[in-house]
């Protein structure tokens, strides 16, 4: 996680040691930071309306360690700073500080949120993947919280159609949880983007996750959930999705499915329901998330990239109309057998879906 040193000006690393102060030795909490920083304008103000004079330039013996974070590549965002996200400040207790590791410009620009089941099933991680893959592809930023089950599988599928995803933390940017996603954590540093409000060294705590629920739920715009179970955390993302008037989403789950009785009842309760994923873009464009059905044809260049170079004729010569495979061996040059066994790679991945009478047709 050690990179290039993010710089700051000397009004910056003010502004964020007095922020940090004020959320370490104040015992506000983050609702009563921002209205301190409301009412003063600014954290060094604040800071000294409570008769705090430090010096915030001074060495940092007594106060948090702000250049060894930087030094190890990590960005630092003030809540009053131009450049912190400003959905965020629609919460009644954003984060005074956040911690960031990747793409900074994945902040701008339509984001939707995919959430779901740590225990989730097979189908429901293709789903996620699939998901994540489509919304990326049209230059939509995926949001979620890296966790086992739904939120990798949905960041995996954003990073092969081109990496817009953002990952937000139950942790600081400098620990790693759950450890078996510490490669899938290097890929978003390297190509989406990593969130956390918490310190970098900060352990991945039980009341973290529900904290960063709120996070997660401020940056998009609208959330999918895909298998959630009724003690889901994806339903405290969605509560604070609800308080906030985003749009919710679920995916329809079999009623045998245990990890799906929390996204069930979400369709039960008036969440509009997404019957596949390959409908996600025409839904959002209905909420008016997107803006007209040019994303199509980014859509569908993000997501022939994805696709296994030896697969891509194939894919090619599928369409939204479903066609036999003696008709795809035909088009693209290939024996039927070929065809049949190119298909099913298509359908295991995602990328290619079955229809009635051994017909097939592209996704996205």
């Amino acid at each position: 996680m050690v990179g290039a040193r993010v710089a700051h000006t000397p009004d910056e690393l003010r502004e964020i040691r007095a922020l940090l102060l004020l959320r370490d030795g104040a015992g506000l909490g983050d609702r009563g930071i921002k209205a301190l920083v409301t009412s003063f304008g600014s954290g060094w103000l604040a800071l000294r309306s409570r008769g705090i004079q430090q010096d915030l330039l001074a060495p940092e013996a007594d106060g948090p360690p702000v250049s060894s974070w930087l030094e190890k590549g990590f960005e630092i965002l003030a809540m009053t700073s131009p450049s912190y996200p400003s959905p965020l400040l629609e919460l009644s207790d954003p984060p005074p500080v956040l911690f960031l590791k990747g793409k900074r410009d994945l902040l701008s620009g339509p984001s939707v949120a995919i959430v779901g089941s740590r225990r989730a099933s097979g189908v429901g991680r293709r789903a996620a993947e699939t998901l994540g893959r489509v919304l990326s592809g049209a230059g939509v930023t995926v949001v979620s919280g890296m966790a086992l089950g739904i939120d990798g599988a949905a960041h995996r599928g954003a990073l092969q159609a081109g990496g817009r995803t953002v990952a937000v933390l139950g942790s600081g940017l400098g620990v790693v949880y759950p450890a078996s996603h510490r490669g899938l954590s290097r890929e978003l540093a390297a190509e989406g983007l990593l969130i956390s409000e918490f310190l970098p060294d900060e352990p991945a705590l039980r009341h973290h996750f529900p904290k960063r629920n709120r996070i997660i739920a401020a940056l998009a715009q609208a959330i999918i959930v895909v298998e959630a179970g009724q003690k889901s955390g994806a339903l405290i993302t969605v509560d604070h999705g609800l308080d906030l008037g985003r749009d919710i989403l679920a995916t329809p789950g079999s009623v045998e499915n245990a990890q799906a009785r929390g996204s069930n009842a979400l369709l039960r309760e008036g969440a509009r329901v997404l019957p596949d994923p390959d409908s996600v873009l025409d839904e959002l464009e209905s909420l008016g998330v997107l803006r007209g059905r040019e994303l199509l044809g980014k859509a569908q260049g993000g997501i022939e990239k994805s696709v296994p170079s030896g697969l891509r004729g194939i894919w090619r010569v599928l369409s939204g109309e479903p066609r036999y495979v003696d008709e795809v061996a035909g088009l693209a040059a290939v024996s039927p057998a070929e065809a049949l066994a190119g298909l099913g790679a298509l359908e295991l991945g995602g990328w290619a879906r079955q229809c009635p009478g051994m017909r097939f047709q592209r996704v996205g």
